[in-house]
């Protein structure tokens, strides 16, 4: 895991926590097919949160680019 983009991970992690939470406190039903669906769905989402996060980042400059980070020259 790159040190860099550690942080981001855990955000990441941490927002796909709270958002799948949220959903399914907000839905007010917990049977297994709602928690298994919106499981799926937070998965989802904290990954393209995840991505979004990451080009912004690097569009802004706080993160090596693509080819920065491969190490080759």
């Amino acid at each position: 895991m790159s040190r860099p983009l550690l942080p981001l991970k855990a955000g990441a992690i941490v927002f796909t926590l709270l958002w799948t939470a949220w959903m399914m406190w907000w839905s007010g039903s917990f049977s297994s097919a709602n928690v298994i669906i919106l499981a799926l769905c937070g998965a989802a989402v904290g990954y393209l949160w995840y991505r979004a996060m990451r080009w912004q980042f690097e569009r802004m400059g706080m993160l090596p680019g693509k080819d920065d980070a491969s190490g080759a020259s």
